[in-house]
C-alpha cells in the first residue's frame, strides 16, 4: 500500500484509507504537496546563510584591512619618535659637549685670570714691603728734610698705587697751603689742619671730586677764625646747596690744640652729581603684607586717578585697589582668573585722561579696561607673537594723545595701540645692540612724546620717538652712579627728570632727559627710604598754585609690600 498523505497534526505519514477513519479528525495533505513546500523552505533558509556568510567575509575582509592600514601606521610612528628621539639625543649631545667646552675655556680663563691676580698681588706684596721699610726708616730719621722728602715720596706712591683709602694731610707752619684734590686722590681723605693760618682747599679734576665747602667759588677755606668756631661747635656735618658732586663733610675737632679734620665721602645715599642741587627725601609709606584691604602682596605698579585717588595692582593677590593719597581704602575689584574682571598676576595699571583704568592682566596676556569706579568695559589682547597680542607683558602707559604703549616683555619688544586696542606700530626686537630689548619691563612717555624704556637686562634705558624711531640708551650694569642694575620701572616729569627703579640695586636713579645722571636715593633694608626690589613708579600732578616747586611721587616697595611716597626737594 502506497503512502499518499501526511498527517500535519501528527507529523506522520499515513495511507489514503487511514485518513478516512483514525486520522479523519486531523488536518492531513498529500505527502508530495508537503515535501515540496519544505524544500521550498530550505531553499530560503540556505539562501540567507549564503548571504550572510558572504557578509561576514566582507566584514572580515574590511577588518584585516584596517588592521593592516593601523598596523602600518604605527610602525611609521614608532620610525618617527625613534628618528625624533634619535635628534634630540644627537643635540643633547652637541649642547652637553658645548657646555663643557665653554666650561673648561671658563676655567682655563678663570685660572689664568686667578694667576695674573695672584701674580699682581704678588707684586703689590713685593712694593707694600719696600714701602714698609721707606716707612720704618723715615721713622728712625732725625732729619727733617730728608723726612719730609721722604714722606712726600712715600705718599706719592702710595696715590699712584691707588692704596691710599684714608689719607690725612698735614698743614703745618706756613700762612697759606693749597691742596689739590686730583684724579689719584682717594675718597674719605682726611685733611687736618695744625695751624692758625689760613688753608685754602681747591680741585683740579675730575669732576666728580667736587669743591668741599664753599661750592660756588669752587675753594674751601679753614681760618684761624673757623677754628675756634669749630672748636666751639665739635662735629659738624656741610652738606652742599649748589655742589655739582655728591659730597657730604664732616668737620670735627682733633685733640691736638686749634687743629680740626675734615672729612668727606661721596657714596652716600640721596648723593647728588653735576648741575643737580635737588635731594629726595621720603615722606611716607603706605600698607603692609597681607590680604586684607590696603594691604599688599607685591604691589608692582600703580597710577593715579585725576581726584588724585591711587590704583595699584596688588600683583600676588590678583586684584587692583583704589587708596586715598593718605592711604585710606576707596575700592578694590578682581580674584584670581582668567574671566572678566580676574587677573592672573596683574603687573601694571595706567589710567587715561578719562579715568579709564587699564590693567595690564599679565599672565593672561591681556589688558582689561574698567571705569574709575571699576564697571569693565573691554578686554584688549590675546596670548601670541602676533600684531596687538602679548606673552607675559609687564609695563603699560598711556601717551598724551591716547595711545596706548605696552612692555610686551617675553616678546622682547613695545608695542603701540590706538586708545580702542588696534595695533599701530612695534618698537625693537630682541636683541643687545641699539634698539633691542632683553625683557623690557618698564615704559614712559614724555611730555614731548619721547618713549622711555627700561631694558631690564641689558642694564639701560633706550629713548624713542613714539613713532619707533631709536634716539639714544644710557646706563651700564653696576652699581656706581650713572650705572643701573635690572632698571624694572620708570616716569619722566613734565621737565624731564627720569626717575628710574633699579630692581637689582633696590634705589631709584634720576637723569636729565638726555640720560645724565642726577643723582641716586636709597638702599636695601626695609626702613622708610630703603626697598626691597622696586618696581613701579608713577609721579604726582604737580602744585596748580606754583607755590611748590618740589616733586612728589610713589614707589611700589615691591617685596615690603608696601607703597612710599617721596618728595624731589628742588
Amino acid at each position: 500500500m502506497k503512502i499518499t498523505m501526511y498527517c500535519c497534526d501528527c507529523k506522520a505519514t499515513t495511507c489514503s484509507k487511514c485518513s478516512s477513519s483514525s486520522h479523519n479528525l486531523h488536518h492531513t495533505e498529500i505527502i508530495a504537496d508537503v515535501i515540496d513546500n519544505e524544500r521550498a523552505n530550505l531553499h530560503k533558509v540556505l539562501t540567507d546563510m549564503e548571504t550572510r556568510l558572504k557578509k561576514s567575509d566582507e566584514d572580515l575582509n574590511s577588518a584585516n584591512e584596517m588592521l593592516e592600514k593601523l598596523t602600518k601606521q604605527t610602525e611609521a610612528a614608532i620610525i618617527k619618535i625613534n628618528k625624533q628621539v634619535d635628534k634630540a639625543i644627537e643635540e643633547l649631545t652637541k649642547k652637553k659637549m658645548c657646555m663643557l667646552g665653554q666650561a673648561a675655556a671658563l676655567k682655563m680663563g678663570q685660572s689664568e685670570t686667578l694667576n695674573s691676580l695672584k701674580e699682581d698681588l704678588k707684586n703689590k706684596g713685593k712694593k707694600t714691603k719696600s714701602l714698609k721699610g721707606k716707612v720704618e726708616g723715615l721713622l728712625r730719621t732725625t732729619d727733617d728734610v730728608a723726612f719730609l722728602q721722604g714722606t712726600s715720596e712715600v705718599m706719592s706712591d702710595l696715590q699712584e698705587d691707588g692704596t691710599v683709602p684714608n689719607t690725612t694731610i698735614l698743614l703745618g707752619e706756613t700762612s697759606k697751603r693749597w691742596i689739590d684734590f686730583n684724579s689719584t686722590t682717594n675718597l674719605n681723605t682726611q685733611i687736618a689742619c695744625l695751624d692758625l693760618g689760613e688753608v685754602e682747599l681747591t680741585k683740579d679734576e675730575p669732576a666728580d671730586t667736587a669743591t668741599l665747602l664753599n661750592s660756588r667759588v669752587n675753594t674751601a677755606r679753614v681760618s684761624a677764625r673757623e677754628h675756634r668756631r669749630i672748636a666751639r661747635n665739635p662735629v659738624q656735618q656741610h652738606r652742599e646747596s649748589d655742589s655739582e658732586s655728591p659730597i657730604s663733610i664732616n668737620v670735627e675737632r682733633l685733640p691736638q690744640d686749634n687743629a680740626v679734620i675734615i672729612r668727606y665721602d661721596s657714596r652716600r645715599s640721596g648723593a647728588r652729581a653735576q648741575g643737580s642741587a635737588a635731594r629726595i627725601r621720603a615722606v611716607h609709606q603706605i600698607g603692609s603684607c597681607g590680604t586684607n584691604l590696603g594691604d599688599f602682596f607685591h604691589p608692582c605698579g600703580m597710577s593715579l586717578l585725576s581726584n588724585g585717588h591711587l590704583v595699584v595692582a596688588d600683583q600676588r593677590n590678583n586684584r587692583v585697589q583704589l587708596l586715598e593719597e593718605n592711604g585710606s581704602f576707596v575700592q578694590m575689584f578682581g580674584n584670581e582668573g582668567s574671566g572678566i574682571r580676574e587677573f592672573k598676576s596683574p603687573g601694571d595699571v595706567a589710567v587715561d585722561s578719562e579715568d579709564n583704568i587699564y590693567v595690564l592682566d599679565t599672565r593672561n596676556d591681556r589688558i582689561q579696561v574698567f571705569t574709575a569706579d571699576g564697571r569693565f568695559k573691554r578686554i584688549i589682547g590675546g596670548s601670541g607673537s602676533g600684531q596687538g597680542l602679548f606673552c607675559k607683558p609687564q609695563a603699560i602707559t598711556i601717551s598724551s594723545s591716547g595711545e596706548i604703549v605696552i612692555a610686551d616683555s617675553a616678546n622682547n619688544r613695545i608695542q603701540v595701540l590706538s586708545s580702542e586696542g588696534r595695533f599701530l606700530r612695534q618698537l625693537g626686537k630682541e636683541g643687545s645692540g641699539d634698539g633691542e630689548f632683553m625683557e623690557p619691563c618698564g615704559v614712559a612717555v614724555a611730555a614731548n612724546g619721547d618713549v622711555y624704556v627700561c631694558d631690564h637686562h641689558n642694564h639701560r634705558i633706550q629713548i624713542f620717538r613714539l613713532t619707533g624711531e631709536f634716539v639714544s640708551a644710557f646706563g651700564s650694569f653696576g652699581s656706581e652712579h650713572g650705572q643701573l642694575s635690572y632698571p624694572s620701572s620708570i616716569a619722566v616729569d613734565e621737565n624731564g627728570s627720569v626717575i628710574v627703579t633699579e630692581y637689582g640695586n633696590d634705589r631709584l636713579s634720576v637723569f636729565d632727559s638726555y640720560g645724565r645722571f642726577k643723582m641716586c636715593f636709597g638702599d636695601e633694608g626695609n626702613d622708610l627710604g630703603q626697598f626691597l626690589s622696586p618696581n613701579g613708579v608713577s609721579i604726582c600732578q604737580p602744585d596748580v598754585t606754583g607755590r611748590n616747586r618740589n616733586l612728589k611721587f610713589y614707589v611700589c616697595d615691591a617685596w615690603n609690600h608696601r607703597l612710599q611716597m617721596l618728595e624731589m626737594i628742588m
